[in-house]
C-alpha cells in the first residue's frame, strides 16, 4: 500500500525475480446491485530452501501513480509475469482483470502469464486418486468411498478450496470471511486503530494468507513442488 517504503518493494522484487513459483489470490467486497469491488490481492513467493511468505497487496490504498513506490509495484507484477514463473491459482486467472483498471499490470501481461489453475487439476487428480469403490467389494466395512460422486460432487462442477483441503488434507479452512470488507485498510499503519479494529484486521488478514497457503500445502500434498520449503499452520480450528 501507500505506506510501503521503497527498500521493502525492492527486497519483494528480488524475492519475486529469484522464486519460480508462486500462488495467487483475490478478494473483493460485496456491493450491493453492483458488480463486487476489488480489494486485495494475495501473493505468495515460494523461494527455495528458504521461508516462503505472503504479500498483501492493498489496492484501495495504493501510493500515488506518480511516486516511485507505485512503479516499484508495477516492476514487481512485470517480474512476476515473465513466462518462466509458475503461477498457481484457485480458478481462473481472469479473476485478476478486474483489478487491471489499477494499472498496476495491463490485461496482455494476464493473458501471456503462466498461470496454472490448481482447481481443475485437483478435479482431475481426485478422480484418478480415488475411482468409485463398491462397499459389497469393500472387506472394510470402516472403508467409505470418498469418490466425486459419493461425495456428491457432480462430474462438471469444480471442487470449492474449503472441500479440497477437508478433504485432501484433512484440514479446515475457516471461510466465514468471505465477504468481509477488505477495502478498510488492513495495514495498520494506514490508519489510527484502537484494540477491537486491530484485531479484526488481524483476523481478516490470516483469513487471507490462509488461502495462498492452503494452495501452497495441496501444491505439496499433490508432490506438484517439492517441500523444501517451511510451511506454515494458519489454519483455524472449528
Amino acid at each position: 500500500n501507500r505506506n510501503t517504503n521503497a527498500q521493502t518493494l525492492h527486497n519483494i522484487i528480488e524475492a519475486v525475480k529469484n522464486a519460480t513459483s508462486f500462488t495467487l489470490d483475490t478478494e473483493s467486497v460485496c456491493v450491493y446491485k453492483k458488480p463486487n469491488k476489488p480489494a486485495l490481492i494475495q501473493l505468495q513467493i515460494i523461494q527455495e530452501n528458504l521461508f516462503s511468505y505472503v504479500i498483501l497487496i492493498e489496492v484501495c490504498h495504493l501510493p500515488n501513480p506518480n511516486e516511485q513506490t507505485f512503479k516499484l509495484i508495477q516492476r514487481l507484477f512485470v517480474y512476476l509475469f515473465e513466462s518462466s514463473k509458475n503461477i498457481y491459482i484457485w480458478g481462473s486467472i481472469n479473476e485478476l482483470k478486474k483489478f487491471s483498471k489499477f494499472n498496476l499490470f495491463s490485461l496482455n501481461q494476464i493473458h501471456l502469464s503462466n498461470n496454472i489453475n490448481l482447481q481443475n487439476r485437483f478435479k482431475k487428480y481426485w478422480h484418478e486418486h480415488h475411482p468409485h469403490q463398491s462397499t459389497l467389494l469393500s472387506t472394510n466395512n470402516d472403508i467409505s468411498c470418498i469418490c466425486e460422486q459419493c461425495l456428491d460432487i457432480q462430474l462438471n462442477n469444480p471442487w470449492s478450496l474449503q472441500d479440497a483441503v477437508a478433504y485432501q488434507l484433512h484440514k479446515w479452512l475457516d471461510k466465514r470471511y468471505t465477504c468481509s470488507s477488505f477495502d478498510i485498510g488492513l495495514d495498520p499503519t494506514l490508519f489510527h486503530r484502537n484494540s477491537n479494529e486491530l484485531e479484526h484486521r488481524n483476523v481478516m488478514i490470516k483469513y487471507a494468507v490462509n488461502d495462498c497457503l492452503s494452495i501452497h500445502q495441496l501444491l505439496i500434498d499433490m508432490r506438484i513442488i517439492d517441500n523444501e520449503q517451511q510451511t506454515f499452520e494458519l489454519f483455524q480450528q472449528p
